[in-house]
């Protein structure tokens, strides 16, 4: 359990790290010339629409798991990090990564409210699919391990979103994140991969 939490945040902390999952916040805020706190603050709600669509996907998916492995035990030692491989290996040869729609057009003449919505419900249509597999393999653990990766999936998304938000608001240095971009399926295809081969290794 201890390598699939610990992908589960390598991924997570990866993929708040590119730029469409925080950068059109910061955006909105520089154009509303909203201050340091606001800009945090926006920037958690529109992080957790976005962590409650992929959750909401992730448990359905954990929960299949469950009753999977109920019924196939034998299998289920080698069925989650098998899976963990395959979509890996798919991931790293399937292009580049997903793009979130850029809200930023739509934002500026109207309320602060209507802003905050906009940007939310931006981040909620647009769930990151790549974690998925993640929640699958923690559903043959039973309810308390797809709960854990819940938590360590909200909590690191979140927060990084937050501090790259904080650290590009006040100008600490020129985050040049926008090459990750082009990386991002095949780091999401290695770290699946990696916690995959782990599984057949270690008792999860």
């Amino acid at each position: 359990m201890l390598e699939l939490f610990t992908g589960a945040l390598l991924l997570s902390l990866l993929h708040a790290t590119i730029p469409n999952h925080w950068a059109p916040v910061l955006a909105v805020a520089r154009a509303e010339k909203w201050p340091l706190r606001r800009a945090v603050g926006v920037t958690a709600v529109a992080g957790l629409a976005h962590v409650l669509s992929t959750v909401g996907i992730g448990l359905a998916l954990g929960l299949l798991g469950w009753q999977l492995s109920g019924r196939f035990a034998r299998a289920a030692g080698w069925v989650g990090p098998g899976l963990l491989i395959g979509i890996g290996v798919l991931y790293a040869f399937s292009g580049r990564g997903h793009t979130h729609p850029d809200p930023s057009p739509v934002q500026l003449r109207r309320s602060r409210r209507r802003v905050v919505l906009g940007l939310a419900a931006t981040m909620f249509l647009a769930p990151c699919l790549e974690i998925q597999t993640f929640f699958l393999a923690a559903g043959t653990h039973g309810p308390a391990a797809l709960a854990g990766l819940m938590g360590v999936y909200l909590l690191a998304s979140v927060s990084a979103m937050c501090a790259l938000v904080a650290l590009a608001h006040r100008g600490l240095g020129r985050l040049r994140l926008d090459g990750l971009a082009r990386y991002e399926r095949r780091l999401t295809g290695a770290v699946l991969v990696l916690v995959g081969v782990a599984g057949f290794f270690v008792d999860w």
